[in-house]
């Protein structure tokens, strides 16, 4: 008895094993795009019978995130026993998968064979006939040859060529007619391709058990890489009386082995050849040291050097709308247009929405470190306009000025967008040696620094500047660091910054005069103090 049901077991077993799988192929209906990373939302429609059944679902791409698999279905009937995700399942079936592409190429292999061919039986009769030339050349100067003879080579050579020759016709006219076919067949098979799906070799294996024969409808889901996304502005202003027409973008670039088709996406925000960032002033704190001391890591809280702020790229689809979901942790856009983005790792660019954004403009100067004045927008309650860092292109008065930094993740009441510099606003900054001394006593030493900041207006219409200075800080109290002079700047005195915000009328030059005295032990050294 136990062997006869060992027998049974056995024979079972090996006729589940040798059914024919059941092939069917998945199609990307969603995606949701993360930073750098997407889930792929697939339909996946089956014809099952009863019973124990085996399923490859086919077109998975191959940069799939194994454990993220996810296969929901709504039918009571069917159990999955086992899900496996493979690269290298063998079948004809991906042979038959692209009947059209593979007709092409198998004429494409006919051709090229054909023409092969013909080119051997070219090259053999040119080859047959400077043959022929070079004997006849011989046997007609050999002192041996007699008059029957010439003429009876001359008969041979003159039929044999002409033969040759007039075959040579036909087969170049054939291996012409050859290659025009085979040019055109490859046109056709790009054409085709390229009209086409990218279809990956990756699989999932199922097992599944089925308690009646229908059809059933399962939604698979997984993540996969090799997908990025970045936010992206263009920003465009025409006169200071006006409001930026901001322009928000996605950057997509996808290389999945997938092209998706006709899909649903949801960008979610789970994350130049210019350099237009006007500098950011930080506290300025002497280095000091006793000059019996080498110096070491100075009382410094910040780098003496424009500070520029990081942010994050953006990737933009489309020109349909899109529709903002503010989730408990991150902003997703979900696209309202279907999209194609072809597996080619290229960027494709769509345009979310565009929105117009008053704005007070004012110019911004920090002589310290350039003397360059930028044209600054700054945008009150700019949360309400569901911006994310990201790059941006400027084009002022039709025109591209380079490219800035869009940040809304600050604590600041405004947001402020550097536009570009203008060269019809000079500025300088100037010594005044007379005002500006060094002198030694007994115990400290004591040097004065005297300058002026220079702005001037060669614009046609008045302007409004914001221009940015600072004097040094000390964290010893040894040193002591006295303003003598600033012109009715404001004056930070936690952290040395002196501001001025003036108007400047067309032609007219403003001049602000800066003075500061640094006291000191006069056994110490001051690295940074210029």
């Amino acid at each position: 008895m136990r062997r006869s049901l060992l027998l049974f077991f056995l024979f079972s077993s090996t006729l589940y094993f040798s059914q024919k799988p059941i092939f069917t192929k998945a199609k990307v209906n969603a995606v949701n795009v993360y930073r750098t990373s997407a889930e792929l939302q697939n339909v996946v429609t089956i014809s099952l019978p009863s019973g124990n059944s085996e399923v490859v679902i086919t077109n998975i791409s191959d940069e799939i995130v194994e454990k993220s698999i996810q296969i929901n279905t709504n039918s009571k009937n069917i159990s999955i026993l086992s899900a496996q995700y493979r690269d290298d399942y063998n079948s004809h079936y991906f042979e038959n998968n692209n009947p059209n592409g593979k007709r092409i190429k198998d004429s494409i292999a006919i051709l090229e064979n054909l023409s092969t061919k013909i080119n051997i039986e070219r090259q053999t009769n040119e080859k047959t006939l400077e043959l022929l030339d070079k004997n006849q050349a011989l046997l007609v100067g050999s002192n041996t040859s007699s008059v029957a003879q010439l003429m009876q080579l001359t008969e041979y050579y003159k039929t044999k060529r002409n033969e040759i020759s007039i075959a040579q016709l036909d087969i170049n006219k054939k291996y012409t007619e050859a290659v025009s076919k085979l040019e055109k067949l490859k046109k056709r098979l790009k054409a085709n391709t390229e009209s086409e799906e990218t279809f990956s070799d990756g699989v999932f294996v199922l097992k599944i058990a089925s308690s009646v024969a229908g059809n059933a409808k399962m939604d698979l889901g997984y993540l996969v890489e090799n997908v990025s996304w970045e936010p992206f502005y263009e920003v465009k202003g025409n006169k200071l009386t006006e409001p930026l027409d901001v322009i928000f973008k996605a950057k997509l670039r996808q290389d999945t082995g997938l092209d998706w088709k006709g899909v649903k996406l949801t960008l979610i925000n789970a994350r130049s050849s210019r350099n237009n960032n006007a500098p950011v002033m930080n506290p300025w704190f002497l280095n000091s040291y006793k000059n019996e001391e080498r110096p070491t890591q100075a009382y410094s809280s910040g780098k003496d050097t424009a500070r520029t702020r990081e942010i994050e790229e953006v990737v933009v689809t489309g020109y349909g709308g899109f529709k903002i979901n503010d989730n408990q942790l991150n902003i997703s856009f979900d696209v309202d247009v279907p999209y194609d983005v072809l597996s080619n790792n290229e960027d494709h660019f769509i345009n979310l929405k565009q929105i117009k954004i008053p704005a007070v403009y004012k110019y911004y100067t920090v002589p310290k470190y350039n003397t360059t004045a930028y044209l600054v927008a700054d945008i009150k309650d700019f949360n309400t306009y569901d911006l994310i860092s990201g790059s941006a292109n400027v084009i002022f008065e039709n025109m591209y000025v380079g490219e800035t930094r869009i940040n809304p993740d600050q604590t600041d009441d405004k947001m402020s967008i550097t536009l570009g510099d203008d060269k019809r606003i000079s500025v300088r900054k100037e010594v005044v040696n007379d005002k500006s001394n060094e002198k030694f006593f007994s115990s400290y030493q004591e040097k004065t620094f005297t300058y002026d900041l220079i702005v001037r207006n060669n614009k046609k219409e008045v302007i409004t500047i914001d221009i940015k200075d600072q004097i040094p800080l000390s964290k010893d109290e040894s040193i002591k660091i006295e303003l003598l002079q600033s012109d009715n700047a404001d004056f930070d005195k936690e952290k040395g910054f002196l501001s001025w915000n003036v108007k400047i009328s067309p032609s007219e030059t403003k001049k602000f005069r800066v003075s500061y005295k640094v006291r000191y032990p006069k056994d110490f050294s001051l690295s940074n103090l210029k």
